[in-house]
C-alpha cells in the first residue's frame, strides 16, 4: 500500500499493522503540497493495491504520477475512481457526524482555497480509517476483524488522548493567539484555540511588511503572548514579531516525523500539546 503522507501512513499501519506494507512518498517531515516526485516513485507505486491520497488539491502532483505508472506499470486498479483509490479529504467532506463541519468554514475556504492540514484535527481520523478498513477488508477479506479490531483499539486510545489533551489545552481557551499561516485552522477548531491573526495573508506566500506591522500592532494592543510557528517555516518574521511584542514562539510540528518525538499520528499530538502547554506557562 502506498500514501502520498507520513499522516496517512501512521493511519494506515494504525488498522493494518504488520499485515500491511506501506510506504510513504512523502518523506516524514516534508510537507505533502510542496513535494516534487521522484523516478523510483514509479516503482514504488508498482504492485501497490491501494493508494491513500491526501487530497487532490493537496497533492495535485499525484495524479500526474499515476499516469506515469500506468504507463509504466499498466493500470492496477489505484487509479482516480478505482476501488484502490481513498482521497482522505472526500472521505472528511463526506463524514455524516459532521466532523468536517470546519472543512467548508475555515478561513481559508473562505477565501477559495481549501484549508490544507485536516489532519491536525485527530478526529479526522475516522472517517480517514474507516475508509481504510474498508478497502483492507475488501482486499482480504478472511482478516476483516483483524482489521476491525485494530481500528477499533486504536480509537478507543485517540479518544482516551483527545480527552487528555483537551484537558491540558483547556488554560488556553479562549486566549488570543498568533499564527504563521492558517494550517492550524482544524487544530484550534477542535481544542477551542483563539487564533485571531496570521503571518501569511495566503498559502506559500512571503509575509508583507505592512501586514507584519498590523499583526505587531495587534499583538501590542490585544497583549498576545503566543506565536504558533511551525517546523520548518522560515524562522526570521516570527523572531522579529517576538522580539517587538515579548510574545513567546511555540514551534509545533505540522505532520507526522516533522520534529522529534512525532514519529506517529497519537505522539504528534502528544509532542504539540505539549509544547503550547509549556510555552503558555512559561510566558
Amino acid at each position: 500500500m502506498v500514501t502520498t503522507s507520513a499522516d496517512l501512513r501512521s493511519l494506515v499501519k494504525a488498522v493494518g499493522a504488520e499485515r500491511v506494507i506501506v510506504s510513504s512518498l512523502v518523506p516524514p517531515g516534508e510537507r505533502v503540497e510542496n513535494y516534487q516526485p521522484r523516478l523510483q516513485d514509479v516503482a514504488i507505486l508498482k504492485g501497490a493495491r491501494a493508494v491513500v491520497r491526501a487530497g487532490s488539491g493537496i497533492d495535485p502532483w499525484f495524479d500526474k504520477l499515476l499516469t506515469r505508472a500506468a504507463q509504466k506499470n499498466g493500470r492496477t486498479g489505484i487509479e482516480r475512481g478505482e476501488g484502490g483509490h481513498i482521497d482522505a479529504s472526500i472521505a472528511i467532506a463526506n463524514d455524516p457526524r459532521g466532523v468536517a463541519a470546519g472543512f467548508a468554514q475555515t478561513r481559508r475556504a473562505s477565501r477559495g482555497s481549501p484549508n490544507l492540514h485536516y489532519w491536525l484535527d485527530p478526529k479526522t481520523a475516522e472517517p480517514i480509517t474507516a475508509e481504510i478498513l474498508k478497502i483492507f477488508s475488501a482486499l482480504d477479506p478472511v482478516n476483516r476483524q483483524y482489521y476491525e479490531n485494530n481500528r477499533r483499539a486504536f480509537l478507543e486510545r485517540l479518544n482516551a488522548k483527545l480527552a487528555e489533551w483537551t484537558s491540558r489545552l483547556a488554560p488556553l481557551r479562549g486566549e488570543p493567539i498568533v499564527a504563521f499561516w492558517d494550517d492550524w485552522d482544524y487544530f484550534a477548531d477542535r481544542f477551542g484555540l483563539n487564533i485571531v491573526e496570521f503571518i501569511v495573508l495566503r498559502d506559500r506566500a512571503h509575509p508583507k511588511r505592512w501586514h507584519m506591522r498590523d499583526v505587531t500592532n495587534l499583538m501590542k494592543d490585544k497583549k498576545i503572548k503566543l506565536i504558533i510557528s511551525e517546523a520548518g517555516q522560515p524562522e526570521r518574521h516570527v523572531n522579529r514579531i517576538a522580539k517587538q511584542t515579548g510574545a513567546r514562539v511555540v514551534e509545533l510540528a505540522g505532520s507526522v516525523g516533522m520534529l522529534p518525538n512525532t514519529d506517529d499520528y497519537i505522539s504528534l499530538f502528544d509532542a504539540n500539546v505539549h509544547a503550547l502547554v509549556t510555552a503558555h506557562e512559561k510566558k
